[in-house]
């Protein structure tokens, strides 16, 4: 018996060594198992993110508060990959903005965000006005206005106001450019190299945008310059000369939706420089009323010329003649001389002139009666048209 028990006891150590290396050997498989498995893993939790980040660099720029909620998003919806993460955007934001964006971009997570902005914008003008200010857009239209007006604060808000216009206007182009690039470059299949494309498809319009800026920047200062030194010291002036140079150059910088804006404005200006010369309110506004509607009727070129006309008689005059009433007759009959249309509403300036000259030969009397009794008959014989119908009257008087 001890023989037979002695002679198995070989095979028992040798199963027992077996399963002893048999033990050892299975960790050590699953060890090679999960180092080999963890690279590719590894890399695609890498890879994530970095094209999270890069896409959203690429989308929102220095924007950070935009740029890590993109980041956000984007790792949510490439590590997430179910519908319960989408729940949980969606219940953080709300919206049907957010839902809608969602649904659009689901191969494109980087775009989500960029897609909800511009339904807000559409929705709501805080939210616009805020992007305008803080987006990349509003601070180039400040740089851009505080290098032409300095420190002209009402030229610099309506240049700021004209930029933030054209900017709205040019929002569908800005869709319809990055619908661009995304047809373009559809025919990639992952969204890396897809985004790569869409990268190289955005410099090459970004670098033509900033030519033609430059162009048109170039455009519009070389005729600020010009008119500075042609008005020197009339900020008015100054301001209508350039409009008008800009439109005669074809800078494009005037040609968007403002221009109807920005020649209401100039005729504007106008009409109240033409009319300033009426002391009574009643006359002032129906001058105006009458110069707006003439504007209205088709009258600005004939307007600028006329402008142009009068400018010129009067600096002759201003050369001619030291005090400021001689300058105004020497004006009137200048531009009576010349044909100049500015003083079209020739009623009114013929009835403004007979006043004027009714005073002057009237002034001499003391007594507040005779002065008023000349001043009425000097208006009712001034009909005729002379100045012998005005000595008559005063002779009349004396």
């Amino acid at each position: 018996m001890g023989k037979g028990s002695s002679s198995r006891s070989p095979w028992w150590a040798v199963l027992l060594v077996a399963g002893v290396l048999l033990a050892a050997a299975a960790p050590t498989a699953a060890a090679e198992e999960d180092v080999s498995s963890s690279p590719a893993d590894v890399d695609t939790t890498k890879e994530d993110p970095k094209w999270c980040k890069k896409g959203c660099q690429w989308q929102y720029g220095q924007d950070t508060r935009r740029r890590k909620e993109c980041e956000r998003e984007c790792r949510h919806r490439r590590q997430g990959g179910d519908m319960d993460d989408d729940d949980d955007v969606e219940a953080r934001s709300g919206g049907e903005c957010r839902r809608k964006c969602v649904r659009r971009y689901q191969d494109q997570p980087w775009r989500v965000q960029e897609c909800i902005t511009r339904c807000h914008r559409r929705h709501d003008d805080d939210v616009e006005e805020d992007s305008d200010e803080g987006g990349r857009g509003g601070q180039r239209c400040r740089e851009r206005c505080e290098r032409r007006h300095g420190g002209d604060w009402q030229e610099k808000q309506r240049c700021l106001m004209e930029c933030r216009r054209r900017q709205e206007q040019e929002g569908d182009d800005d869709d319809s450019r990055g619908d661009r690039c995304e047809k373009k470059c559809q025919r990639y299949s992952d969204w890396p190299a897809k985004l790569r494309c869409m990268e190289r498809c955005q410099r090459q319009q970004q670098r033509e945008e900033e030519d033609d800026e430059q162009v048109d920047s170039y455009c519009s200062d070389r005729c600020e310059v010009r008119c500075q030194h042609r008005h020197y010291g009339d900020r008015e002036r100054q301001r209508r000369c350039a409009r008008r140079c800009e439109r005669e150059e074809g800078c494009s910088r005037r040609r968007g939706g403002d221009t109807t804006v920005e020649e209401d404005d100039d005729n504007n200006d106008r009409c109240r420089e033409k009319c300033q010369y009426h002391h009574d309110d009643d006359r002032k506004q129906q001058c105006m009323r009458q110069c707006h509607r003439r504007h209205h009727h088709g009258g600005d070129t004939d307007e600028e010329e006329d402008s142009y006309c009068s400018g010129r008689c009067e600096e002759k005059c201003q050369q001619r003649h030291g005090d400021r009433e001689s300058q105004r007759r020497c004006a009137r009959r200048c531009e009576r001389e010349e044909g100049c249309g500015r003083r079209g509403d020739a009623g009114d300036e013929e009835e403004e002139d007979n006043h004027h000259n009714c005073r002057e030969k009237c002034e001499h009397h003391r007594d507040e009666e005779r002065k008023q009794q000349c001043m009425r008959e000097c208006h009712r014989r001034h009909g005729r048209g002379s100045w012998e119908a005005v000595a008559d009257a005063v002779l009349q008087v004396v």
